[in-house]
C-alpha cells in the first residue's frame, strides 16, 4: 500500500437548530477538514441482508448489509468490497493527553475502548500519557527502539481556545472530532493506521459516561469514527449526527462495530510503516 489519504474528520459538535425543533441542541455534524492524495470477543458470520443482495457486487453487497443493519462506512466501499479499517490481527497502540480534562479523563477514555473492544474484537493497548499537542500536520510514523512503527492513536483533551486555534482546523460548532490517517491500494483495500480524536474540554458536560453529553459518550461516538462508521440517520444510535441522546451503542452501532472488526479477519496485505510519505527518503 502507498496510497496516503486523511479522511475528512468527523466531528461531534453542538448548535443551534432554528425551524421545526427551534432550540434543539443537535451533537455531530460532519465537517470535511481536508484530504491529501483516507476485549477480544469471538468473531460472528457477516449475514447477507437478502437473496436480491447476495447476486450484487462486492461493493453492493456490503453497502446492502450497512443500510440493511443501521450504520454507515466513512467512505464507500471500493469495488471489491473492502472498507476503511483496522488489521483486526495487530494492537492498536494509543496516548493520551488528558491533564485539563475532568478528573475521571483516563478511566473514561480507558471505558470508551473496552465498549469498542467488546463489539468489534480489536485490541487497544495504552502506551501512557504524552505531552504531545494535537496537530493536524501530525505525521503517521515514528522511530522506536524496535524500529519504525506507525504513530500511536492520540486522545487529546484541549482547552477551547486550542481546539479552535492554529494547528487544528475543528468546525466552529464542534465538541470534538476525529481524524484517521488511511492507506489504500491500487487493489480497493483500505487500512486505518493512525488517527487524531481531540476533544473540546470546556464543552463537555461532565467526565463520567452517565449524560450524553459527557466524555464517555462523547468518545462512543468518536471512536466510532476511529474504527470507520460514519454518521447514521437511525433513532437510539450514538452514531446519530447528534449524537442519539444516548449514552451506549445501539444495535446498528454494534452491527458495524462488528463488522468493522475480527468478523472480517486479518488485512492480507497490511500498510507498512516504509509505505507512508512521512517515512524518511519514501518515494510515496
Amino acid at each position: 500500500m502507498s496510497l496516503s489519504r486523511r479522511a475528512g474528520a468527523v466531528a461531534l459538535g453542538l448548535a443551534l437548530v432554528v425551524g421545526a425543533d427551534v432550540g434543539a441542541a443537535v451533537r455531530g455534524h460532519q465537517v470535511v477538514v481536508h484530504r491529501v492524495v483516507v476485549t477480544s470477543v469471538a468473531a460472528k458470520p457477516v449475514r447477507t441482508p437478502n437473496a436480491t443482495a447476495a447476486g450484487t457486487l462486492p461493493q453492493q453487497r456490503a453497502q446492502h448489509t450497512a443500510d440493511d443493519e443501521g450504520f454507515a462506512f466513512l467512505d464507500p466501499p471500493g469495488a471489491n468490497g473492502e472498507v476503511d479499517r483496522w488489521d483486526p490481527c495487530v494492537p492498536i497502540h494509543y496516548v493520551l493527553d488528558v491533564e485539563i480534562g475532568p478528573a475521571s479523563a483516563a478511566s473514561d477514555v480507558a471505558w470508551a475502548f473496552a465498549q469498542v473492544s467488546k463489539a468489534t474484537g480489536l485490541r487497544f493497548v495504552y502506551d501512557g500519557p504524552t505531552a504531545e499537542q494535537p496537530d493536524d500536520r501530525r505525521v503517521d510514523v515514528r522511530h522506536t527502539r524496535a524500529g519504525w512503527r506507525w504513530a500511536p492513536v492520540l486522545v487529546a483533551l484541549v482547552p477551547d481556545s486550542v481546539f479552535h486555534g492554529k494547528g487544528l482546523e475543528a468546525d466552529k460548532d464542534a465538541v470534538a472530532y476525529t481524524d484517521p490517517r488511511i492507506y489504500s491500494d491500487r487493489q480497493g483495500d483500505s487500512q486505518i493506521v493512525s488517527a487524531q480524536v481531540v476533544v473540546d474540554a470546556d464543552d463537555l458536560t461532565d467526565g463520567g459516561h452517565s449524560d450524553p453529553g459527557a466524555l464517555g459518550p462523547t468518545l462512543l461516538h468518536e471512536f466510532g469514527h476511529l474504527v470507520g462508521l460514519d454518521h447514521v440517520h437511525r433513532s437510539g444510535e450514538i452514531m446519530q449526527v447528534d449524537g442519539g441522546g444516548v449514552t451506549t451503542y445501539g444495535p446498528g452501532d454494534l452491527a458495524g462495530l462488528r463488522y468493522l472488526g475480527r468478523a472480517h479477519g486479518c488485512i492480507a496485505d497490511p500498510a507498512l510503516p516504509t509505505d507512508s510519505k512521512d517515512f524518511p527518503h519514501s518515494k510515496s
